[in-house]
């Protein structure tokens, strides 16, 4: 029994099913918006956030997907961007912070570099692209903004008539479209979560447990397999 687990996950706007990321691929295809395949088949394939894909200004610092940040075995090395913002104000004395500790502080938060496994067939088509469209060694796959990445996104999005309550489509939709669709494909697989959880970057397993919503048709499947053995 398939299970459209567009229709029963607890919060609908948080990932897109396999359909609607289809749609969304095909209609790139359609109006010969080959970057934007690109862009979507790297958002989804590999559950980077944008920043980490588009590069983050500075950009000779948060470059973003280049041809050398390529290895072999399907590895790609990625800036692992996270939100910490270094706030200017102490938040137990109120007192403004002096510029020698704010620098310190901006040091321990700079961004880590992490390869990252991809599958082959992704491998392939970026590599394909990469060759077609002569992007050289050291320049970015994409050299675009966030925030036109986001256009972008919300653009197609609204051309194929993807829709959700809580706003607009964004790039954000495919990292978690990349979590859900690995646990829910995997869930008699006790280490999926563990590898989940480290494909994500994510420092704590409980971020990666808000991804993991079984429904009780999950459940009574998991039984119904385990038991007709």
């Amino acid at each position: 029994m398939t299970i459209d687990y567009t229709n029963i996950m607890i919060d609908k706007t948080a990932y897109l099913s396999y359909e609607e990321i289809q749609k969304m691929l095909d209609y790139c295809i359609d109006n010969d918006r080959t970057r934007d395949y690109m862009l979507i088949l790297t958002l989804y394939r590999t559950g980077r956030r944008i920043t980490e894909i588009v590069g983050k200004k500075p950009y000779t610092r948060k470059v973003g997907l280049r041809p050398c940040d390529i290895h072999d075995e399907e590895l790609i090395e990625f800036d692992i961007l996270k939100k910490k913002h270094v706030k200017r104000i102490n938040p137990v004395t109120k007192r403004k912070l002096s510029d020698v500790k704010l620098n310190e502080l901006r040091i321990k938060k700079m961004p880590k570099r992490s390869l990252k496994v991809v599958d082959e067939e992704y491998m392939q088509f970026l590599l394909r692209f990469i060759k077609m469209e002569e992007i050289r060694f050291f320049d970015r796959v994409f050299p675009i903004t966030s925030r036109r990445a986001r256009q972008i996104i919300d653009y197609i999005s609204r051309k194929c008539d993807i829709k959700r309550l809580k706003g607009n489509i964004h790039p954000h939709n495919f990292r978690h479209s990349f979590a859900i669709h690995l646990l829910k494909d995997n869930p008699n697989d006790t280490g999926i979560l563990r590898q989940v959880q480290e494909l994500l970057d994510h420092q704590d397993i409980n971020m990666t447990m808000q991804y993991a919503q079984f429904t009780q048709q999950d459940k009574k499947d998991t039984l119904n397999k385990l038991f007709k053995k």
